[in-house]
């Protein structure tokens, strides 16, 4: 009678073991993609204006204020350039893939709209 019962107890012991290996692997894709973080544009200003992420995580910059504006790397919108992000809207993702400083600013208003990502580990 004992026998009877071992069968269905091995399969929910297996079920779950297969279960929990599947949960921990999403758990290592979602955290190698990044996380995204929300950066505010109101007014003149960006907030956060300054802000560490880590390697892998994505920006999206979302136009609070009254007026259009812009994220464009200080290198000419050679890393990148979110092009007018009308009020009420957001950017696409803009992910950071390597280490380093990246300084922006709103090409609209100039460099007294101005923010920096410093990227790290």
């Amino acid at each position: 009678m004992k026998l009877v019962y071992l069968l269905p107890v091995a399969c929910a012991l297996t079920l779950s073991g297969v279960l929990g290996i599947s949960a921990g692997a999403n758990a290592r894709d979602a955290q190698s993609e990044g996380r995204a973080i929300t950066v505010t544009m109101k007014s003149l200003s960006y907030d956060p204006k300054n802000l560490e992420v880590h390697v892998g995580d994505s920006l999206v910059w979302s136009n609070q204020a009254r007026t259009t504006h812009t994220a464009t790397s200080d290198d000419d919108g050679q890393t990148f350039d979110t092009g007018n992000i009308e009020p009420g809207k957001s950017s696409t993702p803009i992910r950071f893939d390597k280490k380093g400083e990246f300084k922006y600013h709103c090409k609209i208003h100039g460099r007294s709209m101005s923010g920096t990502v410093v990227v790290g580990g």
